[in-house]
Order: structure tokens, then sequence, then C-alpha cells
């Protein structure tokens, strides 16, 4: 009986339990452009109601050189439902200010009738499966990796569009980073059609939270986002027979 009632409790048990990632944290990254320092985007997730809604907010601001010559703000923020069917984003907001063009935006997500009212757009739009905002697609990549998926299929809602994004696991690789030597998981979205892509590593001792992004647009621009500082409240590196265990 007792056996019984343990494993009834851990199938109930809320996936914010079941990944310790989900009591908060803040990150801060480099923001690159061609290897020329931008400025840092600030990412701060706030676990509320013992876990079952996330508030995930991102600023990034211009620094150094770049300061004296763009002031742009971009701000993001995401509310977030933990749900026995996985992270479901309920509203996104995106404003961009400082600078010569403004744009605010938000995207509303009712997952009762499966549609998405975006203010960009008269008519609401079909929500497909695994689709999420432009931040909470990051946390639902970090707990999809710490339950052992290596291949994603999301539609992602941004201020632009709803777009597919298709993230697929090539390799394992040690990494020197802010956090020191970290095992990482390498994962990759090619473009169909075009020379754009993404890339993601993730280290496991962070609980896969990307330590770096990549993306690669069509002009053969590079945009990178490195880790700077990772803080977290009573977190702790995986010891080392854990992170063994991925290799």
């Amino acid at each position: 009986m007792r056996y019984i009632l343990l494993l009834i409790f851990f199938a109930q048990t809320s996936p914010a339990i079941a990944n310790p990632l989900f009591s908060g944290f803040t990150a801060d990254y480099d923001v690159s452009r061609n290897n020329t320092f931008l400025g840092v985007s600030k990412r701060r997730l706030v676990a509320r109601e013992h876990g079952k809604k996330l508030d995930y907010a991102s600023t990034t601001i211009p620094q150094g050189l770049v300061a004296l010559f763009v002031s742009d703000r971009f701000m993001e923020h995401s509310l977030i439902h933990v749900t026995p069917q996985g992270l479901q984003p309920h509203r996104y907001d995106y404003q961009r200010t400082g600078g010569k063009k403004e744009i605010t935006f938000q995207a509303s997500f009712d997952w009762q009738t499966k549609r998405i009212q975006m203010s960009n757009q008269k008519e609401t739009q079909a929500m497909q499966p695994n689709t999420q905002d432009l931040l909470s697609f990051r946390l639902a990549l970090m707990d999809g990796l710490h339950r052992g998926r290596r291949q994603f299929d999301f539609r992602i809602v941004d201020h632009k569009r709803i777009q597919r994004q298709t993230l697929v696991y090539t390799k394992s690789q040690k990494m020197n980073s802010s956090h020191g030597e970290l095992n990482v998981l390498q994962l990759e979205h090619h473009a169909e059609k075009s020379d754009y892509r993404f890339t993601f590593w993730c280290a496991k001792q962070l609980h896969y939270l990307p330590i770096m992004i990549r993306k690669t647009e069509q002009d053969g621009d590079v945009i990178e986002l490195k880790l700077k500082r990772f803080n977290k409240e009573g977190f702790q590196l995986l010891d080392q027979n854990e992170q063994e265990n991925e290799f």
C-alpha cells in the first residue's frame, strides 16, 4: 500500500517540483554581433503559488561604446502556468523603447479554446501543439532536456509572427564558462529554405540553462549571447558522478 501511495504521489507531482530549476533564478548574458560587444541581457525567473505559475522577464540594454550611439531598450515578460501537460504561456509582452523605433506588443493564449490573440492582428490565431512564446520556449527547452528529451518542435510567438523552430541535439562537449568547465549539450535549428539558424549550448550542471546562444542570420551576421552570471537561491552544481552520467 505504501508503495502504491508513493507512485500516486509522484505521478501527481507538479513539473515545477520535479525540476528544481523552477524555484527561480537570475542570469545575465553579454550580447555581441560579429564579435562586437553590444550590451547586456538580464533574465529573471520568479516562481509563484508554490511553483504553479512562473514570471519570466528579460531586459536588454546597450552598454559600452555602442551605448553612445544606440539607446534602444528591449523588455519582455512571460506569464507561464506549470501544468501536468507542460509549461503553458498565458501572456507575453514585448516593448522596444528609447530609440527611433518604438514597439509594443502583447499576445494572450487561451488554452481552452486553443486560440492566440496577438495585438498586431485582428483575428485570433489557432494554437498548434507545443506553442510557446519567445521567452517561455527556453524554459520548455530546459525542462525537456531535464526530462531526457533531445529533439523539440516548437511553435514560437514573437512580436511579429508565429514561427516554427525545430531543435535537434547534435553533440555533447565540455565548455569553459564563467562557472568553470561545464558539460554541455548542443542543439541546432536550421531553416529549411535559408541560411538562418540557431544554436544552443545548454549546461547540465545549471539544469540545462543555455550558457551560449548563437543566431546566424541569412546575411551571415552572427549574434551571440554568452552567460556572464547565474544566481539561484540554494543552487549547487551537480556532483561529478551526475555530470559524467550524461556522456
